[in-house]
Parts: structure tokens; C-alpha cells; sequence
């Protein structure tokens, strides 16, 4: 058997629920994950992300390039508890504060996300759109997932 198919496996979407695929050019793809709830699915990423650096950090890897520094407050946005004014495009989360929807937020990756005019049915939230793929996350999911998020200078994408 080459070493090409020594490590395939049939997963079993029952006992894992989500699979997690990273491109040799570092793109990744979530698959089963409408299954879980995005919250928590972000939440245990956060945890993993977290582990990750830490074992990096023992000088077990030699980094390629220099890793991004992310940080973020340790608060959800409490999206459930958020309150949108459509005509001015602004929304404010459960903490209080307050997003302009109006101009575009670029993500810790480089992709840019726009706010179409779409609240999310589950959690309330802003629902983003990426510019550069078809791709929509909830804002509070979005910062979770690929934060920290930062406004467009100038608006553009």
C-alpha cells in the first residue's frame, strides 16, 4: 500500500459529527458542520487554535513565517441579545457595542465580508457575506472563528 492511502479513512459522520480539511496551501474546509451548533463548534476550534499555539510555543515546530498575533476580548458578542437599526446599518451586540454593517470588515485571513441586509435565524446576527468566495458566517461566528475582524479602510473591499 503506498503511503498516499496509508492514512485514508471512512468517517463515520455519527461518531464524528464534524471533519476538518487543510489544504497544503493552508485553506480549510469545515464538512458536517450544520450538524452542530456554530457556537460550540466555535467555541471547541477556539480551543484547539489555543492548544495549538501553546504546543508551538515549546519549540516542537520550526515556523515557516512569522504566526499572526490574534487577540480578541474574552466576551462573546451575545448576538441573541443584540439589536439592529437597519437604516443605519448598525448593529449592537449583547455587550453594546456596536458594528457599522454599512462598510466592509476584513477577516485575520486577508477576505473581506460585507453585510447584505440578512440577520441570522438562529442567533440574530449580522449575517456576512465573503467577498472573495461564496461563503456566509454569522458576525459573531465570523470574529470567533476568523478574528480578529478589522473595518476596510476606506470602505472599499
Amino acid at each position: 500500500m503506498s503511503d498516499d492511502f496509508a492514512h485514508a479513512r471512512l468517517v463515520d459522520f455519527t461518531e464524528h459529527p464534524v471533519m476538518l480539511l487543510v489544504g497544503a496551501d493552508g485553506s480549510a474546509e469545515l464538512i458536517g458542520e450544520e450538524t452542530m451548533c456554530k457556537m460550540q463548534l466555535a467555541a471547541l476550534l477556539s480551543i484547539v487554535a489555543r492548544d495549538l499555539v501553546a504546543e508551538a510555543m515549546t519549540g516542537d515546530c520550526e515556523a515557516t513565517g512569522e504566526a499572526p498575533v490574534w487577540e480578541r476580548p474574552d466576551e462573546p458578542l451575545l448576538p441573541h441579545g443584540g439589536t439592529l437599526d437597519a437604516a443605519a446599518r448598525l448593529w449592537t451586540d449583547g455587550t453594546g457595542h456596536v458594528w457599522d454593517l454599512g462598510i466592509g470588515w476584513r477577516d485575520a485571513y486577508g477576505r473581506a465580508w460585507r453585510w447584505h441586509g440578512d440577520l441570522d435565524r438562529t442567533s440574530g446576527a449580522p449575517l456576512m457575506q465573503c467577498e472573495y468566495r461564496d461563503d456566509e458566517q454569522p458576525l459573531d461566528v465570523l470574529r470567533a472563528l476568523c478574528g480578529p475582524i478589522h473595518p476596510i479602510v476606506g470602505g472599499a473591499a
